[in-house]
């Protein structure tokens, strides 16, 4: 009889022990939520796929989709080139931008802060919704699961994620040894999934999913939806992402639940592996960079000797509501009256042999996260203000930003500020550019990607390994990331001359 770790081994492409978290069935008494359950890898697909799991399985997708979330987030979607940086060499022998993912089992495995292995699990999130939305479709119906429609719905919108995230960060995309989707091919396909996530949960109406992640599924996926369209870059599906964005009440947000406890993969990854352990440093402007890669694509120049859109220290916002320099700079503390930005908190780090890293560099720590069990923003209504902003410039893009400043109690665009960004002299376009860039920034700090993307989006800073950073860690050669090589020489569709080429040239990984 197949097992579901052979059948793994069958369809991801890669051959190894995935240990997919199915089970026959458990007892929920005494957990703190529906998505700790630790659930074994051997167990039969016929006695795992059956109707009365329907909604384990659904949660089982939500909790391997979670994790791999936290783990992206904390290891490669944070950033290790313009946001954070390691402070020790020993730990996986890579420290900046990568160039395909970090680790190579189960987020949060067995080294409770050593794994980063983000990549299977949303592989195996993906391959598990999947599997339980085509048997809710064609083989369960509704006296054997009452719950159908919604469980279509939730399954369909984390299949949809999934595909999504993998299109927005690599640059070629496989399922379950299949052929090649470039990255705008997986971001197609997330749209299809999210397109039919959204049918289903309007045939019996909106619904919440537990266990906290949201109160409204339908804004959840038509904002993931527009993210997916957003990503595609196309004058077309950015009008489609702004009437997804339009659909955004203000206020929505949907989470990556976490939890304090004992099981790792429930961790809150930023906290756990940045903060309580404290080798992971919060990065300032960098003004040590010395390569050469490309020019600035705002000024067409090359770039300067202080990079623009980085530095996390100190934050502020000026009583005009100005937060960026013109050339991309950060307004900071330093600056006379000007008001603390509360989205992006951070807090020096004093004391016996912590104040300082190598170059006497000051130490910094984030404080957006305290606890290994805060959740982490999925998907917030302020990522739809920002689509839609981006779209459409000018005054629009400031009004825009002026409500989400407004709903965080921050000085909002004014005066001489608003003036020069609306004025006809120079390039306004250009100038309401800087000023979104830094306001995405700011808003998706530690969060999953998003400033990544924006950085893809605009052709931004990558170190593309030229350099070091303050610890003399070398930067890599990642930008948009490859597949692990495994899936190269092991898919029957894919050779090793497919790894990093599909990307634009701008944005391929530098493969050695």
């Amino acid at each position: 009889m197949t097992t579901m770790t052979q059948l793994t081994r069958m369809r991801f492409g890669r051959v190894g022990t995935v240990g997919i978290a199915l089970v026959l069935s458990v007892t929920l008494a005494g957990c703190e939520s529906l998505l700790e359950i630790e659930l074994p890898g051997q167990v039969t697909e016929d006695a795992t796929f059956v109707p009365s799991q329907a909604r384990l399985l659904v949660n089982s997708v939500i909790a391997d989709i979670e994790c791999a979330y936290s783990d992206l987030t904390a290891f490669e979607g944070a950033g290790y080139d313009d946001t954070t940086t390691r402070t020790v060499g020993w730990w996986g022998s890579r420290f900046e931008r990568p160039i395909t993912p970090g680790g190579s089992g189960n987020c949060a495995g067995s080294q409770e802060n050593q794994s980063g292995a983000w990549f299977k699990p949303l592989h195996k999130g993906r391959w598990t919704a999947e599997q339980v939305y085509e048997r809710l479709l064609n083989e369960w119906d509704v006296s054997q699961v009452p719950a159908r429609e919604e469980l279509l719905g939730t399954a369909a919108l984390y299949a949809g994620i999934a595909y999504t995230y993998f299109g927005e960060f690599f640059c070629e995309v496989t399922a379950d040894a299949g052929p090649l989707m470039t990255w705008d091919a997986a971001l197609q396909k997330g749209e299809q999934w999210l397109t039919m996530a959204i049918g289903h949960i309007q045939t019996n109406g909106d619904y919440s999913i537990a266990t906290g992640v949201t109160t409204s599924a339908l804004q959840m996926a038509r904002l993931m939806r527009a993210r997916a369209r957003f990503a595609q870059n196309t004058t077309a599906k950015d009008a489609e992402a702004v009437t997804d964005a339009q659909a955004i009440t203000q206020g929505f947000t949907s989470w990556v639940t976490r939890d304090e406890g004992a099981i790792r993969s429930r961790f809150n990854r930023v906290y756990s592996a940045h903060v309580g352990l404290g080798w992971v440093a919060l990065l300032g402007p960098i003004d040590w960079w010395s390569g050469t890669s490309s020019n600035n694509p705002l000024t067409g120049q090359p770039w300067p000797a202080v990079i623009p859109f980085t530095g996390y220290w100190d934050l502020a916002i000026q009583p005009d509501g100005r937060a960026v320099s013109d050339a991309g700079s950060p307004i900071t503390l330093a600056t006379a009256n000007t008001v603390a930005d509360t989205r992006v908190p951070a807090a020096q780090i004093v004391g016996s042999g912590i104040g300082a890293g190598p170059n006497n560099y000051p130490r910094w720590e984030q404080r957006k996260y305290t606890s290994q069990g805060d959740d982490f923003p999925l998907a917030k209504w302020e990522e739809a203000w920002l689509i839609r902003a981006q779209v459409a410039g000018g005054a629009t893009a400031i009004t825009l930003v002026n409500e989400m400043r407004t709903a965080r109690g921050l000085p909002t665009i004014s005066g001489a500020y608003q003036l020069s960004l609306t004025d006809g002299i120079g390039n306004d376009a250009q100038e309401i550019r800087v000023m979104l860039l830094e306001e995405i920034r700011r808003t998706f700090f530690l969060e999953g990607g998003r400033w990544w993307s924006t950085k893809l989006r605009y052709d931004l800073w990558f170190p593309r390994a030229e350099g070091s950073d303050q610890w003399n860690f070398n930067y890599q050669g990642g930008v948009r990331m490859a597949f692990p090589n495994g899936e190269f020489t092991e898919n029957p569709n894919l050779t090793q001359s497919d790894q990093g080429a599909h990307c634009p040239l701008n944005q391929r990984p530098l493969i050695t």
